[in-house]
């Protein structure tokens, strides 16, 4: 799947919907968003632009956004997350469950702790 496709998936649509929301109520200007968030103005434009076609929104992107316009950052991740949950059925708790039954992951070793083969060393003569 590419960048545009990614671009045009519903969760990263909502992003967007989240965004432009957020922008609006807080009542800025590109400027003052751009200065702000440390995100270049045009960059700004591409993604609150409603006739534009959806843009990417990474991570970065999506915190930076809503510490500048004084929304919590963890409150729109959890509306995403409950949008994305309710898309997929709600199968996120059976899939936790599941996974939290499957073996714990092996300790981790030290480069020095193994041989060669990458099993442990056999330090008894």
């Amino acid at each position: 799947m590419g960048q545009k496709e990614h671009a045009s998936a519903p969760i990263n649509v909502d992003t967007l919907r989240l965004i432009r929301a957020g922008f609006a109520e807080a009542g800025m200007t590109q400027v003052e968003l751009a200065r702000e968030s440390g995100i270049p103005r045009s960059t700004l434009a591409n993604i609150l632009s409603p006739t534009a076609e959806p843009r990417l929104i990474h991570v970065e992107q999506l915190v930076k956004i809503a510490v500048a316009v004084g929304a919590d950052a963890r409150t729109w991740m959890a509306e995403l997350e409950t949008r994305e949950r309710a898309r997929r059925g709600d199968r996120g708790d059976e899939l936790a469950g599941r996974r939290s039954r499957e073996r714990p992951a092996p300790p981790v070793q030290k480069r020095a702790a193994r041989g060669r083969s990458g099993k442990p060393r056999d330090d008894k003569g």
